[in-house]
């Protein structure tokens, strides 16, 4: 087995393998191009020893959390069937037995409390017979045996399987379906299964493979994994099963046992016995009513849905305040067909209502299910907005925060691409019911299997209706959460813990991570925190954006106003701070750092105005925050002048702007971007190296000073703003401009000097240097001096020299103190010097000293906090002073103030 891990040094080993690698994880994990270069023929070349590749996510919830890639093709399990399974109750396991002559290896037996289908037992006997053998024989009995299998080749026998109510087959066709995946692409595919070997695995995983394309990581994806939770630690009350209480599942979503568990789980959340659901049952103000809502009640009893407005029937709200919302998917179809309300229709949708015949099955099973909670009112956009009238429409939007944050909870329509679908689903019971396999071999072992974690939750977060940007803000804001997934109903909330329940786990579950990694923000953060304290504050708010800034939008100029809830949210536990576009103006300039990935691109003309280029809302498509660091070695460089938004509504300023600017005072350096774009093998690339990119350091007068190569991404760092091909060859040959640092860290034992910025270019001819954004480059090491300081001679020669004087003078200000302390021991250890030859070095050493002098010795150095002196004086207070000579050969950049649109 290959294991390819992110972070620091590891050891990639396979028999007969063992390469030490150094591996940036972010660099391996999030670049699919480089994952894609992963092709059996070639890995099999460099050693046909190699079986299969661990590839470690980065959101990993445990170590186990791996995708594998087989490198080989397994064939199918080695032990045929003989003895079909039946199925029987939890109590009564049906048993059967495995007479396959197995020589001198034990024998093996399991058994399943439901149906498997042939391909099925048999995969699952042989993956209890591998563990066994390592258990009880350990590593070296499995050497030979691959840890992998074939499961289904084609749709055929997978279908059979579920049509035969295999539990298995059922598991595997239900995942499809979240995924949408054609039957037809299913048939030209191989289904493997394969785990991890060891004596106690925690996942069986499911790949798919295209029979029709060569085998590669690309070509083999991990569709499905299966949790296996070990009978010795969980028994069935994790799956709802109590005294008198069952397993009993229904074939449908509208049951009234799915009811009930809805019920039960907002009575656990309102009751709020254990005290950890708090945030869940704070509102905004009990008084607040949305300007129109839907009457449940008139509809259940008479089939129309009757629009009221609170303020003109106020009566009818004295005893009946609570509402419930819908978040949807309008969907191409909806976009023309829905029945929205309209300047026109208004007046009878008042009067007599609109019939629920005449509504998308979403909304009238929406309806249903707000019935449930004894709730008379129902909030739907399309049906309470006036869908004609712009006005109506910016003054409602805005109003987001209040109608989410105030409803009892929010009924969402996950599995539905528009309203055509409905929120109910048929389904196989076993779709949500445990499998509970005991196996009898060397050692008895008895485990249950559900869908992990991610295969849980995908379902919500993979759905159409989580890629929605305005829908992201409704599922945040919203203080309960129903999901109405493909196969289940699942709750969300914003208890510290338990948050999460379903119809497979009603009662929670011991998963570490749900909602894969991203569930509401108020189950991490308390937005009630101190003062000293609100650093987690502007924690979650990267979290929230980063998520938000993968949300797809029919009309990207909504990017800001549909973010405005939030930002109020965040408003109110932040009073002292100010919302600029995106940003909070404490975070600057750190916050101005965010990355923009090779999927995004600046938002395009689209006739209004929408966020500056500073702000990572200008950017359509994900990006990431940069880290705030707050341990005191990061520090700014930059003096913040003005930081200023012109917001469409005085009243609203998080929502739509006509203008944003920040004026800073800051250094400035002409440099070229010069990428590589030649692809290459993905052993030099697993290894950091392979790629050449430049960095051309530039006079003021557009002469280059040096060019810097970044083969080990140890000299500098960079991202555009800009589209990139998703294979990285359509990119700009160069991209020239400014680099303004922004911050600076200063070395430690384990870390040379980075310097941070922007890459900018200017804006028009104004009174006042006016520059945009067009990316980051982040600058490590001697290379920072390089940028810090101009060459005032022409003599290439003679500069190099000086060059190398400097760095050597400024050698304790940019280098990690450990490098320091490793060469100094190195040379102290080349030989023992006499005490002639000591002297005579000494001698040396000291003219050199007096020649290239410092102002601040090392430990002075050390010891300055650049915390106390100004942000524009820290770029060079680490330097001291360097000697006459030098100085004349060396200037510093000068001070500048610009204004970043």
């Amino acid at each position: 087995m290959l294991t390819i891990p992110g972070g620091a040094s590891r050891s990639i080993s396979g028999s007969n393998l063992c390469v030490h690698v150094f591996l940036f994880q972010q660099y391996l994990i999030n670049n699919p191009y480089t994952m894609n270069l992963l092709e059996s023929d070639e890995i099999l070349k460099l050693n046909d020893n190699i079986t299969s590749f661990v590839l470690v996510n980065p959101d990993r919830v445990d170590d186990d959390d791996v995708d594998i890639f087989v490198v080989k093709s397994p064939g199918p399990p080695p032990f045929p069937r003989h003895n079909e399974t039946k199925a029987s109750s939890l109590d009564e396991p049906a048993e059967t037995s495995q007479d396959a002559n197995l020589g001198s290896e034990p024998s093996a037996t399991i058994r399943s409390m439901t149906q498997l289908c042939d391909t099925c037992y048999n995969a699952l006997n042989y993956f209890g017979y591998h563990v066994d053998l390592h258990k009880t024989k350990g590593k070296e009995a499995t050497e030979g045996l691959p840890a992998a299998c074939l499961l289904h080749n084609g749709a055929k026998t997978l279908q059979d399987g579920e049509d035969g109510r295999c539990h298995l087959c059922v598991f595997l066709m239900a995942n499809l379906r979240v995924k949408r995946l054609a039957m037809e692409s299913i048939d030209e595919s191989n289904i493997e299964m394969c785990w991890q070997s060891g004596p106690a695995p925690k996942r069986l995983h499911f790949a798919l493979t295209h029979r029709g394309h060569p085998r590669a990581a690309k070509n083999y994806w991990n569709i499905l994994k299966l949790q296996i939770w070990p009978f010795s630690e969980f028994d069935k009350a994790l799956f709802g099963m109590t005294e008198g209480k069952g397993m009993e599942r229904h074939p449908t979503t509208e049951s009234a046992q799915t009811r009930d568990n809805a019920l039960e789980w907002l009575k656990r959340c309102q009751t709020n016995e254990d005290g950890k659901h708090n945030q869940c049952n704070i509102t905004a103000s009990r008084d607040w009513l949305p300007t129109r809502l839907l009457d449940v009640k008139s509809a259940i009893e008479t089939s129309m849905v009757k629009l009221v407005t609170p303020l003109d029937t106020p009566r009818d709200f004295e005893q009946e305040r609570e509402y419930i919302t819908l978040s949807h998917c309008w969907g191409k179809w909806g976009a023309s067909q829905l029945p929205v309300l309209t300047t026109g229709n208004i007046a009878e949708r008042l009067r007599e209502g609109v019939s629920i015949s005449l509504l998308p099955k979403t909304f009238a099973d929406a309806i249903k299910a707000a019935s449930w909670f004894k709730v008379r009112w129902l909030w739907i956009d399309s049906l309470c907005i006036l869908q004609d009238s712009k006005e109506d429409w910016q003054r409602e939007s805005i109003m987001m925060y209040d109608v989410y944050k105030n409803a009892l909870l929010n009924i969402s329509a996950d599995d539905s691409p528009d309203g055509r679908f409905g929120c109910f689903r048929n389904r196989d019971p076993l779709a949500v019911l445990p499998m509970n396999i005991s196996f009898n071999g060397q050692e008895s072992w008895k485990f249950w299997l559900t869908p992990d974690t991610h295969a849980v939750f995908d379902s919500i977060t993979k759905s159409s209706l989580a890629k929605r940007g305005w829908v992201f803000q409704e599922r945040q804001l919203s203080r309960r959460v129903l999901h109405f997934t493909s196969h289940e109903l699942m709750w969300e909330c914003c208890a510290e813990a338990p948050y999460f329940a379903s119809e497979t786990f009603p009662g929670g579950t011991p998963f570490t991570s749900v909602f894969n990694g991203n569930p509401k923000f108020q189950t991490r953060t308390k937005l009630n925190v101190a003062p000293d304290t609100s650093h987690e504050l502007y924690k979650a708010w990267n979290t929230i954006y980063k998520e938000y800034s993968s949300k797809i939008f029919s009309h990207v100029q909504d990017r800001l106003v549909a973010l405005s809830g939030l930002a109020q949210e965040f408003e109110v536990a932040l009073p002292d701070d100010t919302y600029l576009a995106g940003i909070w103006r404490s975070t600057l300039p750190q916050s101005l750092l965010w990355q923009s990935s090779r999927d995004s691109s600046p938002v395009g003309s689209t006739g209004s105005y929408i966020a500056p280029t500073w702000s990572w809302l200008s950017i359509d498509g994900p990006v990431s925050p940069f880290a705030l660091d707050y341990s005191g070695s990061t520090y700014s460089l930059v003096d913040i002048v003005d930081a200023t938004t012109t917001p469409v509504f005085p009243a609203k300023p998080t929502a739509s702007l006509k203008d944003a600017s920040i004026t800073m005072r800051c250094f400035m350096r002409p440099v070229e971007v010069r990428p590589d774009y030649e692809k290459k093998p993905w052993y030099m690339l697993a290894i950091g190296g392979g790629k050449t990119h430049k960095l051309s350091i530039k006079e003021e007068d557009g002469t280059e000073a040096f060019c810097v190569s970044n083969i080990h991404s140890d000299a500098f760092n960079f991202s555009f703003d800009i589209e990139w091909d998703q294979d990285m060859e359509n990119g700009p040959d160069v991209v020239a401009g400014y680099f303004v640092p922004l911050i600076m860290s200063k070395p430690t034992e384990h870390e040379s000097l980075c310097i941070r910025g922007l890459l900018v270019e200017p804006v028009g001819d104004g009174p006042k240097a006016t520059y945009k954004r067009i990316g980051l480059l982040t600058v490590y090491g001697s290379h920072c001096q390089r940028v810090k300081y101009m060459a005032t001679h022409s003599d290439k020669d003679e500069a190099e020299q000086k060059w190398d004087h400097l760095l050597k003078c400024l050698r304790a200000t940019h280098e990690r103190s450990e490098k320091l302390k490793d060469d100094k021991e190195e040379d102290s250890s080349e030989c023992e010097p006499s005490a002639e030859k000591e002297d005579s070095e000494e001698r040396v050493l000291t003219e050199k000293l007096e020649s290239l002098k410092v102002g601040k010795s090392d430990e002075d150095r050390a010891q300055i906090d650049l915390g106390s002196i100004d942000a524009t004086e820290r770029l060079y207070a680490l330097d001291g002073v360097v000697s006459s000579e030098l100085q004349s050969m060396f200037e510093k950049l000068s001070l500048k103030e610009i204004k970043l649109i």
